[in-house]
């Protein structure tokens, strides 16, 4: 638990006073800001808004030892967003202990302690305990949901039933995608009726007091979602088109993709011992194997339909990942022990070099990932450039991977209007816009890697044009780097591009250039 606290409160402040991922910087603290004001109505329900209510709360409470978070979020939001990530970090904190719990009660206690390491330093856990995104808040409830669907396999009761219920309702209410845990609910149900524990109609039963306990749950912390049903189902609606189609330069499948970011986002070994652990706990234990294989596999199948995909929409599924990681572990350290002694106490440092092997890769990812962190951002540093070294009429075109407060008001700056869906600007660029910028005097071209990189990997003729002609009729003036010295920069990634995962990486940002154009006069 405190290691897991370091790892996920260094560089907590990454980025700031700017917030460069746009989930994070619209999506739940802002609103949590007015909702502290007195306006609980999000007015936007593509997010459940469990975690903007609970990050209105803690504003208040801050507000009230003086912290002005409400009236200096405009100014500057840098305490905001700390206090909102730090309130993430610890809920990590607690997936830490609560999957602990669930290791402990599916089956002994050395799967807790391990389950529990693997969430601590498994790099997307770790990574998105610094974001104040629901990603990490979800997983908390999805455990507590696990344990209280054990409890229900093994002791049955309305009151279980209930509180399964409850907390698939608020995981669903913290992040849409924890809603096919309903099916680990009604699994243990199922399984209890097999298994003649309980008659089929009280079974029924169970099964609609989990249900309205469930959408109560997704009410209470939600309630907007009936009370502007229109709205809301437009909005889903439209949530549920985006994510149907593919991002632009997005190469590969869902399919495919997911289980491949397990690798990386919890670990090679780990992944390799969470299928171990399935097959073996099928084998032994067939009602806790499908307690636990039920959820992830019914949330790769839908992520899988999906054209758009990224590393973090499969997190909610960690936890049982980590405990199926934990017991392969387990089995099959007692399958080597068996072999190499009679005595199987001879071999009782198994199971801790085991361990040791798998936890490598996720300690040393998580510690790289804080150290790319602590440093500053490669956006941050151009700007700091720009200040000093961009005199006069300061016109610029800045591509849109920086916030709208990026360019300070007082500083004379005078930004190339980019329209909206900042996700289409590159689907719009033609080589004539440098025309555009020379009319007007935007003498000044700020390129970055996240927009650049994404309109070359999609292969559109306009944004090739557009770059080739920039680097015909302009001069680069400095470059900022997030790679290390000597290092190959990866291909384009949506994911890379912004957790930073690759050894490449010594530092947060794309990379940037500011870039004079010639023969263009300020205005």
């Amino acid at each position: 638990m405190t290691a897991a606290l370091a790892v996920r409160l260094v560089g907590i402040r990454h980025g700031l006073p700017f917030v460069y991922n746009p989930d994070e910087g619209l999506h739940f603290v802002p609103r949590a800001v007015d909702a502290a004001g007195g306006d609980w109505d999000p007015g936007y329900y593509e997010n459940p808004s469990a975690l903007t209510y609970l990050l209105a709360v803690v504003f208040l409470a801050a507000d009230v030892l003086g912290a002005g978070i409400r009236s200096g979020f405009d100014a500057d939001p840098t305490t905001a967003f700390t206090v909102a990530r730090v309130v993430v970090a610890l809920l990590g904190c607690a997936l830490v202990l609560a999957v602990h719990r669930a290791g402990r009660a599916c089956f002994d206690e050395r799967v807790g302690v391990l389950a529990a390491a693997f969430v601590a330093f498994g790099f997307l856990p770790v990574f998105y305990s610094h974001q104040a995104l629901n990603d990490v808040p979800t997983m908390l409830p999805v455990t507590l949901a696990l344990l209280a669907c054990v409890a229900l396999l093994d002791r049955g009761g309305p009151g279980r039933a209930a509180l399964a219920g409850a907390l698939v309702g608020l995981a669903a209410g913290t992040k849409y995608l924890a809603a096919p845990l309903a099916l680990v609910v009604a699994v243990a149900v199922v399984l209890r009726v097999v298994d003649r524990k309980e008659r089929m109609t009280r079974g029924v039963l169970l099964l609609l007091l989990a249900a309205l306990a469930c959408v109560a749950a997704l009410l209470l912390t939600n309630p907007y979602l009936a009370l502007d049903l229109d709205t809301a189902r437009e909005q889903l609606g439209g949530q549920s088109t985006q994510a149907a189609s593919a991002k632009l330069g997005q190469d590969g499948t869902a399919w495919t993709y997911y289980p491949v970011s397990l690798l990386w986002g919890l670990g090679v070994v780990p992944t390799a011992l969470a299928a171990l652990g399935a097959v073996a706990a099928f084998r032994t234990d067939h009602r806790r194997a499908l307690l636990l294989t039920t959820f992830p596999v019914a949330l790769l199948a839908y992520l899988g339909t999906q054209d758009r995909f990224f590393a973090r929409w499969l997190l909610p599924a960690y936890p049982m990942l980590a405990v199926l990681a934990a017991y392969g572990a387990v089995r099959l350290a007692g399958w080597v022990r068996e072999r190499l002694a009679a005595d199987r106490s001879r071999g009782a440092w198994v199971l801790p070099v085991l361990a040791a092997v798998s936890l490598a890769q996720p300690v040393v990812d998580a510690v790289r990932s804080d150290a790319v962190l602590v440093r500053a951002d490669t956006r941050g540093l151009a700007l700091d450039w720009m200040e000093d070294h961009v005199g006069g009429s300061r016109r610029i075109v800045v591509e849109p991977a920086v916030p709208g407060r990026y360019l300070p008001a007082d500083g004379g700056w005078t930004r190339f209007p980019v329209s909206r869906p900042y996700q289409a600007y590159e689907e719009r660029l033609d080589p004539a816009l440098v025309d555009d910028y020379r009319a007007g005097g935007y003498c000044w071209v700020m390129v970055n890697s996240h927009q650049r990189d994404r309109g070359l990997a999609a292969g559109l003729p306009g944004a090739e044009a557009y770059y080739r002609r920039l680097d015909e009729e302009s001069t680069v003036v400095a470059r900022f780097s997030p790679y290390r010295p000597g290092a190959t920069a990866p291909d384009f990634s949506y994911d890379f591009s912004f957790d930073w995962y690759p050894w490449a990486f010594e530092r947060p940002g794309p990379y940037v250039e500011l870039r004079r154009l010639t023969d263009c006069a300020v205005s």
